[in-house]
């Protein structure tokens, strides 16, 4: 549910290193500038399909957080292209994005990496291209920030479930708008100025959290911090 260009929000691989010093004085000296990021390898490969899952606050990102209960703002699909990879993700406007570029937008460099499970059956070449399609013809189409359920406009993890059911695969299940946590100021707010007196809570929805959480998916790799 990220967009580059800021808006408010309705409801809604990194290297770590370290350093060796010979004294007490010099480890304090280096302290601020030692990354305390963990990078945890895939445990294979990365695959064409895989979700790539991002944390991003600025913007509509706290929001979404507090209204989805989860850490993951944005959402994206790994293709890869003359032997680069890819991120096929609905921001403003849908767009490929290489990998490094993807995991730079993010805080920190935070991002996890999911897989449907069984994919090497699941996800034959048949429902790759049906996926890959249908990404490529969304691709230019502009952001939603309203999160209707059309295929005008479309948001990150709109865009993600419907590539997979192009394919004939059910991520998750939609909900309905009013079922995620809208009580706290910063989420009320942005309702507000968005809806105005009319916020379609019955509206159906995808968050990014809940993809992540989809019982179909298995982790392959993240960095964290």
């Amino acid at each position: 549910m990220r967009k580059r260009i800021l808006i408010t929000l309705p409801v809604a691989l990194m290297v770590g290193f370290s350093l060796l010093a010979l004294n007490v004085g010099i480890k304090k000296k280096l302290k601020s500038k030692i990354s305390t990021k963990v990078v945890v390898q895939p445990k294979d490969t990365l695959k064409e399909g895989d979700i790539i899952f991002q944390t991003n606050i600025s913007g509509q990102g706290k929001a979404i957080q507090l209204a989805t209960k989860s850490k993951y703002t944005h959402v994206g699909i790994l293709m890869k292209q003359e032997g680069s990879w890819f991120v096929y993700e609905a921001v403003q406007p849908v767009s490929k994005t290489p990998l490094d570029v993807f995991i730079s937008t993010g805080d920190s460099g935070y991002y996890a990496i999911k897989r449907l499970k069984g994919s090497d059956t699941l996800l034959n070449m048949d429902k790759l291209a049906r996926m890959r399609t249908y990404m490529i013809t969304q691709l230019g189409k502009d952001y939603d920030p309203y999160f209707n359920w059309s295929d005008s406009t479309l948001y990150c993890s709109e865009f993600v479930w419907k590539c997979y059911r192009k394919a004939g695969i059910v991520l998750s299940d939609l909900r309905e708008l009013k079922s995620f946590s809208l009580g706290s100021p910063l989420v009320q707010r942005t309702l507000k100025e968005r809806y105005g007196n009319k916020i379609p809570y019955t509206e159906k929805v995808v968050s990014p959290g809940d993809i992540y959480e989809s019982e179909k998916l298995e982790f392959i790799s993240k960095a964290v911090q």
